[in-house]
């Protein structure tokens, strides 16, 4: 028998051995096959030695084809720019002007040609020349390798304008809009040039170039063209916002912002709130932060404006019905509780258990007054269940799952545990009506989860939120990591005891007469809620104080001390964060109150532009903020104004008092009608306090 083993175990070494060589074999004969283009075909070769005298006798033999591609659909002019051999890709484009815009094939670099190569290489001498020669500038190089996605090495936006954007050389970007390249193309994704800047990984070049293409169109192309939306809805503003791309963001709220008044270090800033508000806009800015699992977005929360228009809303209007909100709740969990205990029940006769109560008829649970009481809190409560699982299913539809289910700010498991409820409610008026005892079953699940939502309310206070953050990450973190172990752990020492015990007794040893009893018991141990329920007079087999003490040193000391150690690392490690990520809840709370309050009590945060003299159709909101001056400074001037261009103090200062006058003037004639106007709208001044 030992022979035949070791024949066997002999001829599978021996399998495994082939195989793998063949698996090598394999692979280098695919490296060598990408490879062998460039060592056996002559022209290649030439090409990649930048042999141009064997260039020059190959393309004048009849017998060879200078368009042949290699294996990754390359031409002789890709391979002679991406060795930047600049002459002899010259010499190709006289021989064989039709190869100029012949694109690759591969499923990788598939759309990519010439062009795109000489811009990434920002070989200026090269891209002019291929221009002039007809070069395409509307080539898309849509492979995967381009594309976001596992296999993306540089997300460039297809065209050959993102291309030289992404790469920072100006000079290639005037070149290609002088050939009508244009700033309006999207991709594949609906992403123009503006939108492939913002996720442009270099924080400092993306911005230098944003604001180089808006200075080559005219002041009223720029709005227009910084409003395109791309597949995802987003303007470049929002995608620098869903990105968490601070630097980008920033910059461009700057560019949108008006300067009201000036005085030291003291000014009025104002900031134009389109595609920031919520209102008229589902897909606003507050909205993409607030729903973001993104911890770079959320950072955007304590950034201006956004920090002081969510603070205004909060404590204008989202506060008070909060408190409101929280309140009726309670109530009604209240009115949901009492009218469970006081549930109509009868005598019954049960041998099987020691249940003596079960539920009436329907016919007979109203006939007394408080029969009658109880039914209209029962109404409450099923018309209250039915409200809250139809707002649930409408704010699943419009998060989704993903966002729904497992996002701490605008809820986590909250409104799994809201959605749980109002369907248990409604399959215990079924089992009413039917008369079925199950219905406590439900019942008692429906009362937990209704009174641990409570805990969601505990978000809008600075005292409770963060506490109740913590409890949500160690609870569906550390803890159910723990009970996915101690399942594995109950369950196979359940099984080892109930074995032990099985010929055993069982009417001594009660609590391991069968399978069932046995976890219980094991899962009151492990807990330290029970000692080894066993009479100390009785001798035991050896195995049963074996399993019993492998049990406590594995499932009391490892695994109860892990947990506890887990908890405290999830505490050091949420400790930092758990302020900013209760006031992102705040954020959210405040957004989903605004969407569910009718717009008569909610009124519209901002002042409209008319009021400003700016443009009638948007909201903007003003803000006082502080900037530190020298002390030699003069009180009018203000250090921004020339934007780092180098001009005299008496410019800046008749640029920025110019600018002002101009807005002063804009309103003057208005002034008298507008002032009281002006002093009941909401002035947000900058601070950096909490949000409650």
């Amino acid at each position: 028998m030992s022979a035949l083993l070791a024949m066997g175990s002999s001829n599978l070494q021996s399998l495994f051995h082939r195989l793998r060589h063949r698996s090598v074999e394999y692979a280098v004969s695919m490296k060598q096959s990408e490879e062998s283009c460039y060592k056996e075909n002559p022209l290649f070769k030439a090409v990649k030695q930048n042999d141009m005298e064997m260039l020059e006798v190959l393309l004048a033999a009849k017998d060879v084809d200078p368009l042949i591609t290699g294996p990754d659909g390359e031409t002789l002019l890709h391979v002679a720019l991406l060795f930047r051999h600049r002459t002899l890709a010259l010499r190709l484009l006289d021989a064989v002007p039709a190869i100029i815009n012949i694109p690759m094939t591969c499923e990788l670099y598939r759309g990519e040609t010439a062009i795109h190569i000489a811009i990434a290489n920002e070989n200026v001498v090269m891209v002019k020349e291929l221009l002039h020669r007809g070069a395409d500038i509307t080539a898309r190089a849509c492979g995967s390798f381009f594309l976001p996605g596992k296999r993306c090495q540089c997300y460039y936006g297809e065209y050959t304008l993102s291309f030289a954007a992404c790469t920072g050389n100006e000079m290639i970007v005037k070149l290609l809009m002088d050939h009508g390249a244009s700033l309006i193309t999207q991709d594949s994704l609906g992403n123009t040039v503006l939108h492939v800047l913002v996720l442009h990984p270099d924080r400092v070049l993306a911005v230098h170039m944003y604001d180089f293409l808006i200075s080559l169109v005219h002041e009223g192309q720029r709005r227009s063209l910084e409003s395109i939306r791309n597949a995802q809805g987003f303007s470049p503003l929002k995608l620098a916002a869903a990105e968490g791309n601070l630097a980008m963001f920033n910059h461009l709220m700057q560019k949108r912002k008006n300067i009201y008044w000036n005085c030291g270090p003291v000014r009025s800033a104002i900031y134009d709130l389109t595609d920031i508000d919520t209102w008229g806009d589902k897909n606003s800015i507050l909205e993409i932060i607030t729903s973001s699992k993104n911890k770079e977005a959320r950072n955007l929360i304590g950034m201006t404006p956004i920090k002081e228009l969510l603070h205004h809303k909060w404590k204008v209007y989202g506060f008070k019905y909060f408190i409101i909100w929280t309140v009726l709740y309670i109530f009604y969990i209240l009115i949901f509780t009492v009218c469970c205990i006081m549930r109509p029940l009868q005598h019954v006769n049960r041998l099987d258990n020691a249940t003596i109560m079960g539920s009436k008829q329907i016919r007979d649970s109203y006939e007394s007054d408080w029969d009658y009481v109880r039914l209209m809190g029962e109404i409450i409560t099923v018309l209250g269940a039915i409200t809250i699982f139809i707002m649930e299913i409408l704010y699943l539809m419009k998060n989704g799952p993903k966002k729904y289910f497992g996002n701490t700010v605008t809820g986590g498991p909250f409104h799994a545990i809201m959605m749980s409820y109002g369907v248990l409610v409604l399959v215990i008026v079924v089992l009413r009506v039917l008369t079925n005892d199950v219905e406590v079953i439900f019942m008692s699940i429906a009362l937990i989860l209704g009174w641990c939502n409570i805990m969601y309310f505990a978000r809008g206070f600075s005292m409770l939120g963060p506490f109740t953050i913590m409890i949500q990450k160690m609870l569906f973190g550390d803890l159910l990591r723990f009970i996915m172990f101690l399942i594995i752990v109950l369950l196979g020492f359940s099984a080892a005891f109930h074995v032990a015990f099985d010929s055993l007794d069982s009417n001594i040893f009660i609590y391991f007469r069968n399978y069932p009893t046995t976890l219980f018991t094991l899962s009151q141990l492990m807990m330290g809620l029970k000692d080894l329920p066993i009479p100390n007079n009785m001798n035991l087999p050896a195995i049963i104080i074996v399993l019993y003490l492998a049990y406590m040193m594995f499932a009391y000391l490892l695994l109860l001390n892990l947990l506890i150690a887990m908890m405290g690392d999830t505490h050091f490690r949420v400790a930092n964060e758990r302020v900013e990520l209760w006031k992102a809840q705040i954020a959210a709370t405040t957004v989903l109150l605004e969407s569910r309050v009718p717009r008569w009590l909610w009124m519209r945060s901002g002042i409209p532009g008319r009021e400003l003299g700016l443009d009638g159709d948007r909201w903007y909101i003003r803000i006082e903020e502080r900037k530190e001056m020298s002390p030699k400074r003069n009180c009018a001037r203000d250090d921004d104004d020339d934007g780092g261009r180098g001009e005299s103090p008496a410019k800046r200062k008749m640029s920025s008092t110019t600018k002002n006058w101009n807005i002063v003037h804009k309103n003057f004639a208005n002034k008298f009608s507008q002032l009281h106007k002006m002093q009941n709208q909401p002035t947000v001044a900058k601070h950096s306090g909490s949000m409650d």
